[in-house]
């Protein structure tokens, strides 16, 4: 069941598409804060704007964090970066859900939730097949 997880490979890949999407968001964040919360159905506000910059920090540690661990083989340190990596893209998708539901975000935050609960998962398999293997 979880051949392709186990594959270094797969997870080079995923880690590179995963470090993409946290250095967009770095981007997005930090120069367009105004356009990136706009997209979503959030006010641009002094203070929203704020926020958003100083999260796009979080965005390229992360960044970092996964493209510089790439490489690293089945270990600990792959096994604690992919349950972070997948506490922290599920993270994303419940708020951004919570956020729909409550009417603080539009549908243009779903896209964002699909690609995050995605990642979620794909991150939490690297991490059972990494355990299960032990």
């Amino acid at each position: 069941m979880f051949r392709i997880i186990e594959k270094q490979n797969t997870y080079q890949m995923m880690s590179y598409l995963t470090a993409a999407l946290y250095f967009y968001l770095f981007v997005m964040l930090l120069f367009f804060p105004g356009s990136f919360l706009n997209e979503l159905g959030i006010e641009s506000t002094a203070s929203a704007d704020f926020l958003a910059r100083r999260a796009a920090m979080l965005m390229l540690g992360f960044a970092v964090l996964v493209f510089l661990g790439r490489k690293v083989s089945d270990s600990m340190a792959r096994q604690v970066m992919a349950i972070a990596i997948s506490i922290n893209m599920a993270g994303f998708a419940v708020m951004g859900l919570v956020e729909f539901g409550r009417g603080f975000a539009n549908t243009g935050i779903l896209t964002a939730v699909i690609i995050e609960s995605i990642l979620a998962v794909s991150y939490f398999l690297f991490w059972l097949a990494a355990r299960q293997a032990k």
